[in-house]
């Protein structure tokens, strides 16, 4: 008897599909500010302008339609601690807002925000405390968050540091 031989090709069993977490965003390379005191410091991308002033520190795009302003208060001896949630309640009764405001897990130490005002502009701001100092960070941008200037402006906030000073 003739035997018949198999031409069915055999493949390998096929392994599960796997999800892809999202790729993390991060800055590129850029550089870290740190204020002469020493107790602020922030990433600054490449083509970003810094700008330091006498009140505040300003990080704009190359195209100028994003920009993050940094200002920092410091508690005198007879003043309460520096609460990030009270002065960001404070601020947002003040703020242009339209529509919503995006708020995250605030505490003492950190509190933010996102919301548009009336022209279509959208804002991120982000108060850090150590309880004797206050950083005060601002984004406004007429570009959505999504966008590359907005992610990126986005990270440049987030890259904030607060040292507690001696």
């Amino acid at each position: 008897m003739a035997t018949k031989k198999s031409t069915s090709v055999k493949t390998a069993p096929r392994k599960a599909a796997t999800k892809k977490s999202p790729a993390k965003v991060t800055l590129p390379a850029c550089g870290i500010y740190t204020v002469p005191r020493g107790h602020v410091s922030l990433s600054v991308p490449p083509y970003w302008t810094l700008r330091q002033s006498t009140d505040d520190i300003r990080v704009d795009s190359e195209d100028g339609e994003t920009s993050v302003v940094i200002s920092s208060y410091q508690r005198n001896s007879t003043s309460v601690k520096l609460d990030a949630r009270e002065y960001l309640k404070h601020f947002l009764q003040t703020a242009p807002v339209e529509g919503r405001v995006a708020a995250a897990n605030n505490t003492a130490r950190l509190a933010s925000a996102r919301f548009r005002d009336a022209d279509g502009g959208y804002w991120q701001v982000r108060f850090i405390s150590n309880l004797k100092t206050l950083v005060l960070a601002t984004c406004y941008s007429n570009q959505p968050p999504t966008s590359r200037d907005g992610r990126t402006a986005s990270l440049v906030i987030e890259s904030i540091k607060l040292k507690a000073r001696a």
